[in-house]
């Protein structure tokens, strides 16, 4: 008898226990279920979110204008650079059989040349004596003319070549008069000229894209020739970014700007939208359209390539009462909020609220609240 009673009173303490015990846990649960928000001030933005990156807003890809071999550099990655500034060299890098070819070329232009000049003189000649006619005399002369260019032309390539293979006997051997030396020098001098290419812009270089001795195809080609270098103005960066069709008409030029840069969590990037491209461009059945904005401020941080975000400034509120999106109660008649009343049953009553606009997070507070009222996040 007296076990039973004690079996009884053991199990009677344990429903006990487990009676408060899960009276304590529902009280924890509705106490974690009942969640608040204070009004209070805020600024808030209606925006059309553009995603992209940080690009100088002037840059150049550098090319050659002659095919061939790189030579040297002069500059390398991250250097900075000015206008005219030499930056690499080009050789033709002609093959043997190449500066051959070229050689027997002039040899074979400078005897027409001395065989054309011959015949041209003695027609001259024979003209003063009025033993040809003026139209062969002509004739001799534009055929001397031509050889002399051939000639010329051929001798200007030599050189050319030579330059470039560090070959330093090609040329000799062959008679010039001082006319023809200035032709050939002109000539030449513009080709070994061309060979050191400089810098079209001032800015730094941003990318070297071949090394000495890599094969360069001109700019003259149908593949439109090797970049070598990138060089970008860095004192003038600028959002590239693209939006979403269902947004773009919603934007426009001289639209404010808050760009977010992922290197910089902490700082907002002020500008202004500068172009809206006129053309979408389709991805994966997704057609965007690409946006530049100005960056005002802060340029000098900034690195191109860097990943970043655009908001781009549809409507603002500045320092207005506002409330989580959470917090808000959508209704056909109107928007509500809960707020404490211990006299009702429910321990809260509804009160219509005039909103303004929402970033999708925070909600502008027009009326039916004030700074510093607390109100009750309804159950998702």
């Amino acid at each position: 008898m007296k076990r039973w009673i004690k079996r009884a009173i053991i199990v009677l303490v344990i429903l006990v226990l487990g009676w408060l015990g899960l009276q304590s846990f529902m009280g924890k649960g509705e106490e974690e279920e009942l969640r608040t928000a204070m009004v209070e001030r805020a600024d808030i933005y209606r925006t059309v979110i553009a995603t992209g990156k940080i690009e100088p807003r002037y840059r150049a890809d550098i090319k050659s204008r002659i095919g061939g071999l790189v030579s040297r550099f002069f500059v390398e990655q991250g250097d900075r650079v000015a206008v005219g500034q030499p930056l690499l060299e080009v050789i033709p890098g002609a093959t043997p059989t190449e500066l051959l070819r070229a050689r027997n070329e002039a040899q074979l232009a400078y005897e027409n040349k001395v065989q054309t000049e011959k015949i041209f003189q003695r027609f001259q000649a024979l003209l003063e004596r009025e033993l040809v006619s003026s139209e062969d005399f002509e004739d001799a002369r534009a055929r001397y003319q031509a050889a002399r260019v051939r000639f010329v032309s051929s001798i200007a390539q030599l050189k050319v070549l030579e330059k470039g293979s560090g070959e330093n006997a090609l040329v000799g051997g062959f008679t010039l008069n001082e006319e023809e030396q200035q032709l050939v020098d002109r000539e030449a001098g513009e080709v070994i000229g061309s060979m050191t290419i400089r810098a079209p812009i001032a800015g730094i270089i941003l990318s070297r894209d071949t090394d000495p001795g890599a094969a360069v195809i001109p700019m003259s080609s149908a593949f439109g020739g090797t970049v070598l270098m990138v060089i970008a103005d860095d004192t003038a960066m600028h959002f590239e970014g693209e939006v979403d069709e269902a947004d773009i008409a919603r934007v426009n030029t001289g639209m404010p700007a808050r760009i977010n840069v992922v290197s910089y969590p902490d700082s907002i990037f002020t500008g202004v939208v500068e172009l809206i491209s006129p053309l979408g461009i389709e991805e994966a059945n997704v057609v965007r359209f690409e946006v530049h904005a100005r960056i005002d401020e802060g340029q000098e941080l900034l690195r191109a390539g860097m990943s970043a975000d655009a908001e781009l400034i549809l409507e603002e509120r500045l320092n207005v009462l506002s409330l989580p999106e959470a917090a808000l109660i959508y209704e056909e008649d109107g928007v509500f909020v809960q707020i404490r009343d211990e006299t009702l049953e429910d321990g809260y009553r509804r009160i219509p609220v005039k909103v303004g606009i929402s970033d999708g997070i925070k909600t502008e507070i027009v009326d039916g609240l004030s700074e510093g009222d607390v109100v009750i996040i309804p159950e998702s």
